[in-house]
Formats: structure tokens, sequence, C-alpha cells
């Protein structure tokens, strides 16, 4: 049998392309969504309904996938999403779900996933990561601090599990157009839609900022391409960047806290808007 692939977070973007790839690819992709009904389209082995936050549900599609195929060869951690707004101003229940479905839902798939590939000797999870878990840019922390979070449990992960013959990898986009910007915008409506905000002028450099970065924006195929081949390889790397440009890789393993500092205020700064 080829190889059992099983994937979260496969509504849309990243997920949804990479299932269809991974299949026509000959590999048995089992495809999760918190909500089965958008995956009506895709095509592959199995989908299941999956909700990284509820260990029930992650146990179920775990089990599932189990007793339906007999092992799990590959873990790809892809559920995950973003909240815009200044620290100040993002309120604690929704900077905790963010890390919720960001960071502990990773933990509670490979603690689910782990214990099987344990049995096999064998397995790779691939958790995507993101630019922005190397660099942090206002009004954008949150979501950052989750990636940056991310990176960490990879680096660990990364020497606990390799003498079980497991392999864990890191992918980090860049930019890609995906609904991931308007996900994270409908997260943040509140936030960003309070005139008296005294941030109100960084999230209008926010906004000019990222609709720059659209026109630029590559499809989630050039990241679906570099998870195949973290899959494929048979000595993969710890991270693959994925759709980040040359100069912005040197960017991430040059640049210190001083220049990158300097070339955010150049490009965020903004007079604070008065209190009313």
């Amino acid at each position: 049998m080829s190889k059992v692939v099983l994937i979260t977070g496969c509504s849309t973007g990243i997920g949804s392309d990479l299932a269809q790839r991974l299949t026509q690819s000959g590999y048995t992709v089992v495809a999760t969504a918190r909500k089965a009904e958008t995956m009506d389209d895709l095509e592959c082995a199995l989908k299941l309904p999956l909700d990284v936050t509820q260990s029930d549900s992650v146990n179920n599609a775990v089990a599932e996938t189990l007793k339906q195929f007999g092992r799990i060869d590959v873990l790809v951690n892809n559920a995950g999403y973003a909240i815009r707004g200044a620290l100040e101003e993002i309120p604690d229940e929704q900077a905790r779900q963010v890390f919720e479905v960001n960071v502990f839902g990773v933990l509670r798939m490979i603690r689910a996933v782990v214990p099987h590939m344990r049995e096999q000797k064998a397995g790779r999870i691939i958790n995507i990561s993101s630019i922005a878990g190397k660099l942090s840019t206002p009004a954008n922390g949150a979501y950052s601090a989750t990636k940056f979070a991310l990176e960490a449990l990879n680096d660990a992960l990364r020497l606990e599990l390799a003498p079980f013959g497991i392999q864990v990898i890191s992918i980090e986009p860049g930019a890609i157009k995906t609904q991931f910007d308007e996900t994270a915008q409908l997260h943040a409506r509140n936030i960003l839609a309070n005139k008296k905000s005294p941030y109100q002028p960084l999230y209008q450099k926010s906004d000019e900022f990222a609709e720059s970065m659209r026109k630029q924006e590559p499809g989630p195929d050039v990241v679906s391409k570099v998870i195949q081949q973290a899959i494929e390889s048979s000595n993969p790397k710890p991270r693959y960047l994925a759709g980040v440009a040359f100069p912005s890789s040197l960017v991430i393993m040059y640049l210190r806290d001083l220049v990158w500092d300097m070339a955010l205020k150049r490009m965020f700064t903004f007079a604070p808007q008065k209190e009313i």
C-alpha cells in the first residue's frame, strides 16, 4: 500500500492543494477539516471531521485512519490561522484560541500519532510553520508568537523522536495567496473596526503593506511542492522555506534585532492617533 498521509486543515489553501497533489501522486491521503462539508470537492482516500482543539476529535480521527489503513506514515500539521491587531488590543480569549489551534492543536496531533509511528519504527511529522516564526511584524504579534513557539517545539521534537525513527520537519512559507488574510481580518474585525483605537494609523500602514505583498504572492502549490519534497527526500532538512525570495531568506538567517527593528520602523512608522 502507498504511504498514508494524514493532513489537518484541508478546507482551503495549502491543505486542500496538498491533499490533491499527494492523491494524484499516488499517496493514500486522509484529509481533515473542522467542517467536513468544506472538503466536498476533494478527491482522496478518506475525509474526516477534525477539530484540533478537541482531544476527542483528534483521537477519533487518528483511530479511524488506523482502522481504515492500519498505519500513518506522514502527519502534516497544517491547521492554523492568524488574528491581526496590536497586542494591547487582542482580548485574552482570542489570543488563547489562536494558541489552542496553532500550538496546542499540533501537540494534540503529535501525541495521538507518535505512539503508532513509534511502533512502526518509522514516520515523518511535517509542521507548517511560517516566515512569521522567524520575524515578527507589528499587528501580527499574536500569530508570530504561535509560530515562534512552533519552531521551538520542532527543534525539541526533532531530537526527542529521532531515536524512534521519526523525523520532524518544519515548513516555513512566506506570504501565499490563499484565504488566510481574509480569515485573519475576520477574526480581528471588532479590533480593526474601532475608530477610537490609537493604533488605527498602524492598521492602515499594515493594510497598505499587506496589499503590496499580495501583488507578489504565489499560490499554495508553491508550498505543496516543497512539502512533497520533504516527504520524499531520503535525508530531509530540518526546515524548508517555501515561497520566500532568496534575499528574504538571507534576512531571516542573518539580520540581527537592531537592523530588523530599523527596517520595520521604516515600513510601519506612524503618528499615534489621539484617543477620543
